[in-house]
């Protein structure tokens, strides 16, 4: 799990990214949401200050929840930002 980047939804509850790909995620979470929930989450990226993700799936985890889902119209240079702090 990446500790490095924080996302905090704008709804309450914050997540770390798990995994990803560029497209699809994987985010271990401190709160639940529905399937084709769309949520938003501010961020401290320097090509963006909030993101929108899309679940897919959301399972209960012993601490907190685990979503499953994708990015929603995530920039090129945003895709690669998050791409370069989830390798480091």
């Amino acid at each position: 799990m990446n500790e490095s980047l924080v996302l905090h939804w704008i709804d309450g509850g914050s997540a770390h990214i798990v995994q990803t790909d560029g497209h699809f995620a994987t985010l271990q979470s401190t709160r639940q949401a529905a399937v084709g929930t769309p949520l938003v989450a501010r961020v401290r990226l320097e090509s963006a200050e909030r993101i929108r993700f899309k679940v897919k799936d959301c399972r209960r985890e012993p601490n907190g929840f685990l979503l499953v889902g994708r990015w929603v119209d995530l920039s090129k240079t945003t895709r690669e930002e998050l791409l370069a702090i989830t390798a480091a």
